[in-house]
């Protein structure tokens, strides 16, 4: 994008704040800016995280537990199941379009209406009730230790994710080797913009990405609207049409 590259994580901030929504690592086949290649000053053909770890791979990992708890950006799998960034400014037009109520107990709605598993809602419920919590300690809790509970867990915690109703919070020592991840409740991390949410309408939520996403990529299509965010065709045409 013809900008300097990223070097520290004030920079690393301002680079989320003007992308707005962006990977933390590249991701064949998905056409979004990542935090890696504004690190680096270029955007690889082919990228294979393990191959290209560095010094600024550790660094990017350090840094993208911190973004949540500085309040920088909401992080978590959410695009595709990826590590994602999302701006605070933006975090109420994706959140909005996932039908979220706003609310730390809104899982108890979502599960009365079908919209999240039963393992989704007890994520969530242990967290309402706790506060953030370690991997390991939230599976124990759960009574979720087994390695098909492992699994289970796996699932469940990415579909709160790609749901933004939890957020990485940053980490915790757990065990003798890595730090474990936490997570947190979105709307009490960020409750000024899951407010902002209940009362943005949808059509209008996918004209500020479109309008953003053509600033990116100029060139894109309402093709390209249907890959990267899944909405519908009709969805993707409204929003390209409409203004930002």
């Amino acid at each position: 994008m013809g900008s300097p590259r990223v070097r520290t994580f004030a920079q690393a901030g301002a680079y989320i704040e003007r992308v707005e929504f962006c990977l933390l690592f590249p991701i064949k086949g998905l056409a979004l800016p990542s935090l890696w290649a504004a690190v680096k000053g270029r955007s690889p053909k082919n990228f294979n995280l393990t191959a290209a770890w560095d010094s600024d791979s550790e660094k990017l990992w350090r840094w993208k537990d911190e973004f949540p708890k500085r309040r920088r950006a909401w992080y978590g799998k959410y695009f595709r199941g990826k590590a994602s960034l999302i701006s605070p400014a933006f975090l109420p037009c994706f959140y909005c379009l996932e039908e979220n109520y706003g609310r730390p107990d809104e899982h108890e709605r979502l599960y009365g209406e079908g919209k999240i598993t039963a393992d989704a809602h007890a994520i969530c419920g242990e967290l309402l009730e706790h506060g953030p919590q370690g991997v390991l300690e939230l599976r124990h809790a759960l009574g979720w230790t087994s390695t098909r509970g492992n699994q289970r867990f796996k699932r469940a915690l990415e579909e709160v994710q790609r749901r933004l109703l939890v957020v990485r919070w940053g980490t915790k020592p757990e065990t003798n080797a890595w730090e474990s991840a936490v997570y947190q409740l979105t709307p009490r991390a960020f409750p000024r913009a899951v407010r902002a949410a209940t009362k943005l309408p949808r059509h209008q939520a996918q004209r500020t990405i479109a309008a953003q996403y053509l600033r990116l990529n100029p060139r894109a299509s309402e093709r390209d609207l249907v890959r990267v965010f899944k909405w519908s065709r009709m969805e993707s045409r409204a929003a390209l049409s409409g203004p930002g």
